[in-house]
């Protein structure tokens, strides 16, 4: 008999289908040839709510969020909404992950279709609650719900201590030359002691005419900020703010502004914003993500021990920089610069330093 042969009925002989309709529903009930993927035994997972980000602003408790792409998928207004939902507990309780909620409020339902007391900006809500209390702590859960009232999901609780913002700055300073503006700042003196009380900061720019645009995505920690990305004969205006850390949010203090200062006449490009190196057999290759303005070309460092050289006599015009004389199981460091397009073609500031071991793969 061939692969594919059965037993029918009660005499137990065996029979072998030779008609092309047979065979074709013999094979489409699944018993002999290719099988097809499972199908999963339940529903799809219920879109989430994630990536919260949870600040402080004069007491107020502000929360922005991602819109799931269900919402974009929605029919009619109303199919989904979202659903904030807060707790009013102690300090203890918010950071027990295993306590269960209590006395858990509805504050708000939100269709982001819709008008009312949210903003929706660039595919995020922002939801203020200003309904908290000084030196409260609060959990905060942001829910899907359908037009038929079930609650698709919950988040992870946002746990938020309504506590006192960061004093604003004490001076704020900009000073421009050859390599961009130089932003100084003398910090706020701490009010309280502990793992809350490290200050950050968030430094945002403007042009004459223009928005503000943020020029650090993370909190800066220090004193003074070189923005060399800057334009030359061009008028620019920075403000600064203070930010702590207290769970879940971010403790937002006033801004500082400052007044508009010019660029000189020429300005030298900013360094590339990442460089990393790769062994490559006996040689080690450097890349680095090109400048956004108009560069003549880079030019490659590498730092070995205390020792700074210049690996480049001539501006390259895209990476990769391959360094023939590295030795084996030896630790690198490298940094690129750029150079500006016109004459007389100045060189910037070095980029961060990468550091890679020089290891040889067989």
């Amino acid at each position: 008999m061939g692969p594919c042969s059965w037993k029918l009925g009660k005499s137990g002989k065996m029979w072998l289908f030779r008609t092309p309709l047979m065979l074709a529903l013999v094979f489409a009930a699944g018993t002999c040839g290719k099988k097809t993927p499972p199908r999963p035994l339940g529903p799809d997972k219920p879109p989430q709510v994630v990536d919260i980000r949870a600040e402080i602003v004069e007491g107020h408790v502000q929360l922005t969020w991602p819109i799931p792409e269900i919402f974009h998928e929605k029919k009619r207004p109303g199919d989904f909404v979202f659903v904030v939902q807060r707790e009013h507990t102690d300090l203890q309780r918010a950071q027990c992950p295993e306590c269960p909620s209590e006395a858990v409020r509805t504050l708000a339902r939100i269709d982001p279709s819709s008008q009312g007391p949210w903003r929706v900006e660039q595919d995020r809500v922002q939801w203020t609650d200003t309904s908290t209390q000084e030196n409260a702590v609060y959990r905060y859960w942001i829910g899907i719900m359908d037009n038929r009232e079930r609650m698709l999901s919950l988040s992870v609780p946002v746990r938020v201590q309504v506590s006192a913002p960061p004093k604003p700055l004490k001076k704020l300073e900009t000073r421009a030359d050859a390599h961009g503006v130089l932003v100084r700042w003398n910090a706020p003196t701490a009010e309280i002691k502990g793992p809350n009380s490290q200050v950050s900061f968030l430094i945002e720019r403007r042009q004459k005419g223009l928005d503000w645009e943020a020029l650090n995505p993370e909190f800066f920690q220090g004193n003074s900020y070189l923005d060399t990305s800057v334009q030359p004969q061009e008028y620019y205006q920075y403000r600064v703010r203070p930010m702590r850390r207290a769970l879940d949010a971010d403790v937002l203090g006033p801004w500082t502004e400052s007044a508009f200062i010019q660029t000189p006449e020429k300005v030298p490009p900013p360094p590339p914003t990442t460089v990393w190196a790769v062994p490559s057999g006996e040689n080690m290759e450097v890349y680095w993500a090109e400048c956004s303005v108009p560069v003549s070309g880079y030019h490659v460092y590498r730092r070995d021990g205390k020792t700074i050289v210049r690996l480049t006599a001539d501006p390259l015009h895209k990476p990769p920089f391959v360094d023939t004389k590295v030795k084996p199981d030896k630790v690198y460091s490298y940094a690129v610069s750029s150079v500006s397009s016109d004459v007389p073609y100045k060189e910037g500031l070095l980029s961060k330093w990468v550091e890679v071991r020089h290891v040889r793969f067989k």
